[in-house]
């Protein structure tokens, strides 16, 4: 329970886990309140994070208002486009409400979404004997660009004791913090993110890009943190790993603006300006019931509930017994029950396998100009494996010009092309030459796994040619050269596709061979060196350090300085 300091009282209301109040997976919005008002009357149902935990069925006529807040919207906008419309306020980060473009809903930015914990998150009476530091989700793909500072930083090994990890959460992770002299922080959609707050709640100095929007309205340049750009970056750092008071000076101001802004003190502002709001138009009700339906299975399909991933299977079975010919809903049942199978367990299971590819063949047979949709096909037939199957979908891919259905691309989170994807979506502008990237790609590899060794160089540079960020069309290219005995070309690939293979050790032991081929030794041992003290930095890495020790590569050549 909750209460603020002018009056506002809170409940939790959750499907499962520690809450106030329950709801079943099957159950309504008016239900839900309803049964809670007998209770406890509430004026107010604010849904945080619906794109993981969405709210009982039928918000949209929740008798209540009601308010969604949102957070990662460049990776699950596929299911906010429409559901965000079921709400009467929709508040995300200052970028959202710039960019976001909504059936129904006006997003809107109020205040920072986060805050540190202020029991958890404080200052300890530590050793201050980490110099930089970044503890977060070391998913490069989603992070392409802080993953690029943070080779920069992890290079600094050398000379200065930095660490990059995850897995670090509560007491220890503050611990971790307290530790730190500088804190490294990059967001991903320009936001003040939680990081922010947890360094400056725990004393530490915040490193944080320059091109953040929310945080210059609460932290200003070298009085409360340091804004910085990936070209000044290691200047930076090590200026102020110099100076000690400086530093400190800084870190402190922080600490006291951080406390100033602290979730429980900005509680209040939220529920007086929701106060002032006026209803809204809850335009969710406008739509024709098969777009209804299906946003309601994009819904409850990301869940990280599992009943409610049941309420999406069902919802879509209903759906392919009235629509049995839109391709969105045999796409999205094939999307479904490929959930519910590991990679290998699907090749074994025949009817299962069968049944998806049936659902899929399908949809793009129906919609053939939808690039997405023979992507998914050719996903599937990589699973089963049905590799000439594959080929033809990817090529019928690259020869597609329509980006609908979008937001049922199948793939990983790990993927350039797939993350990339789903932002171009977000941001509504959705980019048919980064599937025709990962289609060219696929390809390039099949071929050169076919011994096709033209036909894998020329997909390899059309799929760098459509999305050149992406670094396996780089890798496949420099294999194309090297089965045409050609070294050098390959080293020149591989050097062109580093910056975009951020600790990606596979890709800098191919290089480093390449560059032993050609008796490269002094670019060799420079490579090596830099790897060794980027992997160095971090501690799930220990493996990949030690394979480019210098130690260990002079042995190798039998190098004698």
């Amino acid at each position: 329970h909750y209460r603020s300091g002018r009056g506002h009282a809170i409940r939790t209301l959750a499907i499962e886990g520690d809450a106030d109040f329950h709801f079943q997976a099957g159950e309504t919005a008016e239900q839900v309140v309803t049964r809670v008002s007998k209770q406890w009357p509430c004026e107010w149902v604010i849904c945080w994070l619906p794109e993981l935990f969405p709210p009982p069925r039928e918000i949209e006529g929740c008798p209540v208002r009601t308010a969604a807040i949102v957070s990662d919207w460049n990776v699950y906008f596929p299911q906010l486009e429409y559901n965000l419309s079921r709400y009467d306020v929709v508040l995300t980060d200052k970028l959202g409400a710039q960019v976001l473009g909504l059936h129904g809903a006006h997003p809107q930015y109020l205040f920072p979404l986060y805050s540190q914990r202020s029991h958890v998150h404080r200052k300890l009476p530590v050793d201050k004997d980490i110099d930089v530091l970044f503890v977060g989700h070391l998913n490069h793909a989603v992070h392409a660009e802080r993953a690029r500072c943070l080779e920069k930083l992890a290079a600094l090994s050398d000379r200065y004791r930095v660490v990059i990890c995850e897995g670090y959460l509560d007491d220890a992770y503050a611990r971790l913090l307290n530790r730190a002299k500088i804190v490294f922080n990059h967001s991903v959609r320009r936001e003040m993110n939680l990081r922010c707050f947890e360094t400056l709640a725990c004393g530490s100095l915040l490193f944080l890009e320059e091109s953040n929007l929310e945080a210059p309205d609460y932290l200003r340049d070298r009085e409360e943190v340091v804004y910085y750009r990936p070209e000044n970056l290691v200047d930076l750092v090590e200026h102020y790993l110099a100076r000690p008071e400086e530093r400190e000076h800084i870190a402190q101001q922080g600490r006291q603006v951080g406390r100033s802004i602290a979730g429980e003190h900005r509680l209040d502002a939220l529920f007086d300006w929701l106060a002032d709001q006026p209803g809204g138009t809850r335009a969710f009700e406008e739509l024709a019931e098969e777009e209804r339906t299906f946003a309601e299975i994009l819904q409850y399909g990301s869940s990280l509930v599992r009943s409610q991933c049941v309420v999406a299977a069902e919802t879509s079975a209903n759906a392919l017994r009235c629509w049995p010919e839109r391709p969105e809903f045999l796409a999205a049942a094939g999307c479904l029950l490929l959930e519910g199978f590991e990679p290998r367990l699907l090749a074994e299971s025949e009817n299962a396998a069968r049944q998806v590819l049936s659902w899929f063949h399908e949809a793009a047979t129906r919609a053939a100009d939808a690039i997405v949709l023979w992507m998914n096909l050719a996903f599937v037939c990589r699973r089963i494996p049905a590799v000439e199957t594959e080929e033809r979908c990817l090529q019928e891919a690259l020869q597609a010009g329509s980006t609908a259905y979008g937001g049922l691309l199948l793939g990983s989170p790990s993927d350039p092309h797939y993350v990339a994807w789903r932002r171009s979506l977000a941001l509504g502008k959705p980019d048919p030459n980064v599937l025709r990237s990962a289609a060219a790609a696929r390809l390039a590899e099949l071929f050169l796994a076919e011994g096709k060794i033209e036909e894998a160089r020329e997909f390899a540079l059309k799929s760098v040619h459509y999305y050149p960020r992406a670094a396996v069309g780089y890798r496949v290219l420099a294999e194309t050269q090297l089965r045409g005995r050609n070294p050098r070309g390959a080293v020149e690939c591989l050097g062109a596709g580093l910056v975009h293979a951020p600790f990606d050790a596979e890709y800098r032991t191919r290089f480093l061979e390449v560059l032993l081929q050609l008796n490269e030794h002094a670019a060799a041992r420079t490579l090596a060196e830099e790897s060794f003290w980027i992997f160095n930095a971090c501690p799930h890495l220990e493996k990949e350090a030690a394979y480019f020790s210098l130690r260990r590569l002079d042995r190798r050549v039998g190098y004698h300085a």
